[in-house]
């Protein structure tokens, strides 16, 4: 069987995992089976626009889903107007660095004890200064 995502309403993230959503949030659960497999989602708070990728049974096979839908989630935050999007880094997984770093996450900082990773829209897009130039046109008959 293959991952389902579906939408769902953050109070059933916090009922299904154990977890306090106590924020503005957009939520996304994982099924695979008839059983829930993760979630993921946008919150705000703090000041600042959050991800968080839960994913305690996955399976390689997801790992395409689990980039497409954190891009997705990237590209919502940036056209709501957000210019930075943190997560916090599970480091119960070892898997979890690499991934933020192919996401294009830089670690922020540790806050609370907890590893906050950052992206920045600029980085996201590149900027002037480190983009490579583009070729010239050709010429025109």
């Amino acid at each position: 069987m293959t991952l389902e995502i579906v939408q769902v309403d953050p109070s059933t993230i916090a009922a299904v995992e154990g977890v306090d959503i106590s924020i503005p949030a957009v939520a996304y659960v994982g099924i695979d089976e008839g059983q829930i497999v993760g979630s993921y989602g946008l919150a705000w708070g703090g000041g600042r626009c959050w991800i968080w990728l839960r994913l305690p049974n996955g399976k390689p096979s997801y790992a395409i889903t689990v980039m497409r839908r954190t891009k997705a989630l990237l590209a919502k935050a940036w056209q709501l107007g957000e210019t930075e999007v943190y997560t916090p880094r599970d480091t119960e997984f070892e898997t979890s660095e690499r991934l933020l770093t192919v996401l294009g996450f830089k670690l922020h900082g540790i806050e609370k004890g907890m590893e906050v990773w950052r992206k920045s829209r600029l980085s996201a897009r590149g900027s002037a200064a480190t983009s490579a130039p583009l070729p010239p046109l050709p010429a025109q008959p």
